[in-house]
C-alpha cells in the first residue's frame, strides 16, 4: 500500500491517479471517498481518499478506529490519501480533540504498514518511506 498525506486541496488524488496508471474513468470506478461513502466501501475498493472523513464517521457513530483501520488494512488497499490534520490550534471541543487524535492514530497505523509514504505540499510529492 501507498499512503499520501498533506494539507487539504494539495493534489493527493491527482497523484494517486498518476500513480495508478490508470485513465481517469477506471480510476474513478476503483475509488472510494471517506467524505461521502460509507465505511464499508473502503475494504471493497483499490484506491481511498479522504480516509480522515471514514475516521469522522466511525467516531459519530460509536464505533472505534483502530478496528476499523486494521480491517481496511486486511483488505490492502493500492493507495489511500489522507489530509494532514494535527497541526494548528488545539481545539477547544473535546470531540474535536478526539477526532484529530483518531485521525493522527490511524496514519501512523497507515503509515506503519505502507510500503511508500508520499506528503504532498503545493502539488509536489516528497517521498518520506520506501
Amino acid at each position: 500500500m501507498i499512503l499520501i498525506i498533506g494539507g487539504a486541496c494539495q493534489g493527493k488524488r491527482e497523484f494517486v491517479c498518476e500513480l495508478s496508471g490508470l485513465q481517469e474513468e477506471e480510476f474513478a470506478k476503483n475509488l472510494a471517498d471517506g467524505r461521502t461513502d460509507k465505511p464499508e466501501l473502503a475494504w471493497e475498493r483499490r484506491f481511498l481518499i479522504g480516509f480522515q472523513g471514514w475516521i469522522y464517521q466511525i467516531l459519530e457513530t460509536g464505533g472505534k478506529p483502530e478496528e476499523f483501520v486494521k480491517r481496511v488494512l486486511a483488505a490492502d488497499p493500492e493507495a489511500v490519501t489522507m489530509d494532514e490534520i494535527g497541526y494548528g490550534i488545539v481545539p477547544a471541543e473535546q470531540s474535536e480533540r478526539d477526532y484529530r487524535e483518531a485521525v493522527g492514530h490511524a496514519g501512523q497505523l497507515l503509515a506503519g504498514q505502507a510500503s511508500q509514504v508520499y506528503r504532498m505540499i503545493c502539488g509536489i510529492p516528497q517521498k518520506i518511506k520506501g
